[in-house]
Formats: C-alpha cells, structure tokens, sequence
C-alpha cells in the first residue's frame, strides 16, 4: 500500500497519483499534496483497521483448545497412544522376551520375561541356580520419562545386580554391578526391542522367545543345563581347544565372574591371553564378544548334553573341546594376566585348601589382635603381586567397630622358571606396625620359606577353582583364595 504522505524522513520526495499511479513531485503540483489534518486521519483510520482485524484474529484463537497439537493430536495423547502400543508389543510376545545383560565391571547375564496385561512380569535368569529354575513375578510399567520407558519398578532377579548392599550379591557398595531397572526405549520392532539404561546406561536387547525356549525356561530345562555344565566344568576343570596348527589351547570358564578365557604359551614360553565375559543359553555358552585363535573365530561354546561334551563351530565344522589331566598353562604364568592377588577369607570362614598348620597360624593372629589393645578382627587377606616390580604385598584389612583398616607388609620376590617364589620383608609402618608382633609367625613363613603356587579345585563347597601358595620347606604350610584380577 502507498502512503500519499511525505511525513517521513526516509520517504521518497515524491508522492504517487492514487487515480493515475504516475509519481509526480510535490512541489511541482501541490495539488496533490494533502493537508497535515488529513494525513493524519488516514493513518488513525489504518491502525484502527488493523487493531479491528488483529483483535478478531485473537478471539478466534482464544476459541480454540489451547492444548491441541497442529498435528491434530495432543501431547498427552500421542504418549498415551505410543505406550499403549508398546505394551501391545511387550505382551504380544506369546513366549515372552530373551536378553542378556553385561555389567561394566565383567560377567554376564540371561534373563528371560514373561509381561503380562496385569503389569506384572515373570522372569528367569542365571544370576543363581534358583533363579535359572524358580519363576519370580514382580510388577512394571511403561510411563514417559523424557520419552517412554520401562520400569522394573519392584524388586525382582534383575535388582539383585543393582542391589546397593554387597552382602546380597556382591559388587560395590551403594551400586551393587552398575545395572540399571529402569530403561527408556530406543526402538520397538515385532521381534527385538532396544533399550537402554536410565542411571548407567545399561543397554540391553530384548528378542522375542519361540515356544521351544519358553518351555524349557518354565519347565527347568535352564536350571539343568546350568546344573550340568557347571558339574562338568568341576569335574573336569583343565580343557583344551587343539586347531590345525597343534597348539593346545586351554579353555577356562569362571562361573563365579562368568568370565570365559583362552590362554596358551607361545613359541617364546609366553602367556597369551584371550579373554571376555559370558552368559549361560539354552544351547550352552554366549560370550560376549567373539574369539579369534589363528584365524578361528567363535562366539558360542556348545554344549552336546547327549555326549556331555563342549564344541564350537568353524566354518560349520564341529571342533570338540578335548579333556586334560592337567592344567595347560601354569598357574603361575597366568599371574600377572589373569590374575594379579590371592584373597584369603578370614579365620572365621575357612576355605577349602586350607593346611591344618596354616589354619592354626591365621586363627591365633586374630584371636591375638582381637584380645590387643585395639579390638580387631580380621575381615580378609590381599595377596597382591606387582610382577612388573617383581613384588608382592600382602594387605590384612581389619575391623574395628564395623570400620575397616588397612596393615600393609610389603615384599620383594623372585622367581625361577619353574615357579618357585622366594619373598623377602620389606619395612613397614603405620598399621602394619602396631600388629607385626601377632602377624609375626605369618609372617616368618612368608619371609623364610619358599613358595609354589598352583591351581586347587573344590568340587564340595561351590568355590569351584582357587589358588594355592605351598610351602616348600614346610609341606604342611599351604593355603588358598581366590583368583582376582585387580
């Protein structure tokens, strides 16, 4: 729209005719020029128009749902829609859902879920042997938390590995293995849903069961085959894998950190190690990543219940994992690779491996410190090696009114090709110090007499494979702990 008024500074000097449209100049023809009085009646009369028009537009918005989406759809309904599908999706898998999880830390889990239209979830896993064969129902639900998610929201098999109390099923104080309960949803399709962890970022893929799984998790098929693998596995604890080139390599499974390894010795009498977590199928062992020996890759270590025997496949070729009367790979070429301490529990649990002598020797230190001045008693032991420095020290952590307390003894060592260790004191201070005096005959052992360390196998009491320090002087001084990598 032309203004017919030269009132502004920035407006051209001539005016347009409003008959003719044909620019002129003002002052040419002043005619054309109007009055201030009506120029100014014109604009009123223009903001008055526009106010008018702007002023309906507002009630016609105001006459609308202020919560309608110009989608057509409203926020709050197009989540409701989303979740209600998703839960179509959860319990429309007539055989349920089958997943494994893997804790940052190590190990790894298979659970197996049954939702119900009820909000309530049936589950199974291999976190324990009753859990591989003993359903347990909790609740969930499905809820919009910054996008839609699943909430395991009571607790259930998956909490154990979330549980803040290590008492219940190890891992850390206050966070248990880092494993989240609570998932937003990544993706929803038929057969797999993706989800990942609120808190740590856990991320799981749930895959749609066939009816042949979902009867053998309900009917204690899992429970059997874990049963039977893990009676295999103590019975027969040194196994090997033997491939073209006539290597033995040793296989090693850890049911205890769910931890699946190769190891072997090189053409220079070096360790090789090959090692990733696992989780216990249907059809035997899932690892969680996958395995490569001289070209030969694998993920899954089979299991023939017929002929109770472990195979892989390479290739589609069968290779059967072979049986030895002995460990492949010394236990003390592992140290350092495998694994770095021994820890010994305390007097008051005895571990099977135990001498009666060495027995004798960790209970009177702890009835002596609990009878000294400061009331300790001893939790556990740490026999920590550091082979880069070719030393070891040797942590008792005490309590004193439920607060623990580090004693530290430092040693030095060397050791032969043959794995005979010769540790030697180091000073000490600090804790150490106020209880030298009752560890003093421990201690006198270590530093006086030579060690050989080998693999113990308790088949009675679940702890599965230990290691064992022996004495060579003193055949009757010997003890065990377990294997940790630190």
């Amino acid at each position: 729209m032309h203004s017919y008024c030269s009132v502004k500074k920035k407006r051209s000097l001539y005016a347009t005719s409003r008959k003719t449209g044909i620019s002129i100049s003002p002052s040419y023809n002043p005619a054309y020029r109007l009055p201030l009085t009506t120029c100014k009646m014109k604009i009123m009369h223009q903001y008055i128009r526009l106010s008018v028009i702007l002023l309906a537009l507002f009630f016609v918005g105001c006459s609308r749902d202020k919560t309608e989406s110009i989608f057509g759809e409203k926020p709050e309904e197009r989540i409701a829609r989303v979740l209600a599908e998703h839960k179509t999706t959860l319990t429309g898998a007539q055989f349920g859902w089958k997943t494994v999880i893997y804790p940052p830390d190590g190990g790894g889990y298979g659970f197996f879920f049954i939702f119900g239209s009820n909000d309530r979830v049936t589950m199974y896993g291999d976190v324990t042997m009753e859990a591989a064969g003993t359903a347990n129902q909790s609740t969930y639900r499905l809820k919009a938390v910054q996008r839609p998610s699943l909430l395991f929201d009571t607790y259930s098999y998956l909490h154990l590995l979330s549980d803040p109390d290590p008492n219940v099923f190890g891992g850390n104080a206050g966070e248990g293995y880092k494993v989240d309960f609570e998932f937003s949803i990544d993706s929803v399709q038929t057969d797999s849903i993706k989800l990942t962890g609120i808190t740590y970022g856990t991320k799981i893929v749930m895959t749609r069961a066939t009816q042949a799984e979902y009867n053998a998790y309900t009917t204690g098929g899992y429970e059997d085959l874990i049963t039977d693998i893990e009676n295999y596995i103590t019975e027969f604890p040194w196994q090997y894998l033997q491939f073209s080139d006539g290597r033995k390599v040793q296989v090693s499974l850890d049911p205890i950190r769910k931890k699946f390894s190769l190891s072997y010795l090189d053409d220079a009498g070096n360790v090789q190690l090959l090692s990733t977590a696992y989780s216990y199928t249907l059809n035997g062992v899932l690892l969680q990543a996958p395995l490569t020996y001289n070209g030969n890759t694998f993920r899954e270590l089979l299991w023939d219940a017929n002929d109770e025997v472990f195979y892989i496949m390479i290739n589609n070729q069968r290779v059967n994992v072979q049986v030895s009367p002995t460990a492949i790979v010394p236990m003390h070429k592992l140290l350092g690779t495998d694994f770095t301490s021994l820890q010994v529990a305390s007097p008051a649990q005895p571990m099977p491996g135990w001498s009666t002598t060495y027995t004798n020797v960790w209970t009177a230190f702890n009835t002596s410190i609990q009878n000294g001045p400061y009331n300790l008693t001893i939790y556990f032991a740490d026999y920590s090696f550091d082979v880069a420095s070719s030393t070891m020290t040797l942590y008792i952590v005490v309590l004193q009114n439920n607060l623990q307390y580090v004693a530290t003894f430092p040693f030095s060592y060397t050791k032969t090709a043959a794995g005979v260790f010769d540790f030697t004191g180091l000073a000490y201070s600090g804790n150490a110090a106020l209880i030298a005096t009752d560890a003093k005959p421990l201690l006198d052992y270590l530093r006086n007499d030579r060690f050989t360390m080998d693999f113990f196998i308790d088949s009675q009491q679940g702890y599965g494979k230990l290691g064992q320090l022996l004495s060579i002087e003193h055949p009757d001084f010997y003890f065990t702990g377990f294997m940790v990598k630190e």
